[in-house]
């Protein structure tokens, strides 16, 4: 039988959460022969990887792959190399899966040939408490073309919250960029407008585990700023290449590529590893104000194109 489903699993010391992920995976109603796991051991230093193998000696259709520490995009890319899968699902070890969730969904993507199929999530708290992520769609019952549905959604960029077709990955080189935070930023605008169909989902089915000392909770401003740049930078090449200027997805990079300089802003102060003449020097600056930006943000654009020592001064107090 095709493998209709793999899952990549990222590890890198997460102990205490990677058999509660592995085991949220086998109780969704699918036989071991629909799906596989490829966990990624990404140099682990704790038990992971004898939690990983010792899982995978009880279930033949998980793979454990070994692989030098590289962070959360080049485990990515490695599972992306090893999978077989008709769709490829990104899950983080720390989180896990809602019961009995995943196979309607599969079948859906599968049976309307979706390039993406997006759905919700729930946020997890210690102590088991539950918080659903209100996601006000316009798109909920439509199949859709990806730059129809880019412009549309609402959704944080969230890889995890998608299963895609991995065909269509290959096809397009769609990998995730080595090296910075915040990947998932970079990844998702072109995974989804390279998509011919596409569609969403709300059914909250992953849960999204908040704890402290995640890579999303944590300090590293240098590194925040050059990752969230090299982002703005990446954006804006793709969007040069692929996207019609004047076009509504067109108008949606260069919003998300001053929303995503402005977060870069929020790390940056004057002893940061990169210059005021270096976030000067990009090519998408003085930023550019589109359609469909509303007051605040255009305030807020026209603040970074004046003065960005100003803007840093005033954004303390709005």
């Amino acid at each position: 039988m095709k493998i209709a489903l793999s899952i990549i699993v990222p590890v890198y010391n997460v102990e205490q959460y990677l058999l509660r992920c592995l085991e949220s995976l086998f109780i969704q109603g699918m036989n071991e022969n629909e799906f596989e796991v490829v966990v990624v051991n990404d140099g682990s230093t704790d038990n992971s990887l004898d939690i990983a193998e010792n899982f995978a000696s009880h279930h033949a259709n998980v793979k454990v792959i070994t692989r030098t520490n590289g962070g959360l995009s080049a485990a990515r890319n490695t599972g992306l190399k090893h999978a077989d899968g008709q769709y490829i699902w990104f899950v983080d070890s720390d989180d896990f899966i809602e019961p009995n969730t995943v196979k309607p969904l599969l079948g859906y993507a599968i049976a309307n040939e979706l390039d993406v199929l997006c759905f919700n999530l729930q946020l997890y708290f210690d102590g088991g408490r539950m918080e659903a992520y209100n996601n006000p769609s316009t798109t909920i019952g439509k199949i859709l073309s990806g730059e129809q549905y880019l412009v549309s959604q609402s959704m944080p960029p969230a890889a995890v919250l998608a299963f895609y077709k991995r065909e269509q990955l290959i096809k397009h080189g769609l990998q995730f960029k080595v090296g910075i935070l915040h990947e998932d930023q970079e990844f998702t605008p072109r995974a989804y407008f390279l998509a011919q169909k596409m569609a969403y989902v709300d059914k909250a089915i992953y849960n999204y585990y908040q704890r402290e000392g995640s890579i999303m909770k944590s300090g590293r401003n240098d590194k925040r700023v050059t990752s969230l740049l090299t982002i703005c930078d990446s954006l804006y090449d793709f969007c040069l290449a692929n996207v019609s200027a004047n076009s509504v997805a067109y108008n949606y990079f260069i919003k998300q590529i001053a929303f995503i300089y402005s977060q870069a802003l929020a790390f940056w102060d004057s002893n940061s590893v990169v210059t005021l003449d270096e976030l000067k020097s990009k090519s998408y600056y003085p930023l550019k104000k589109v359609s469909g930006l509303n007051m605040k943000e255009l305030f807020k654009i026209s603040l970074m194109n004046h003065s960005i020592p100003l803007y840093k001064f005033i954004t303390k107090f709005i």
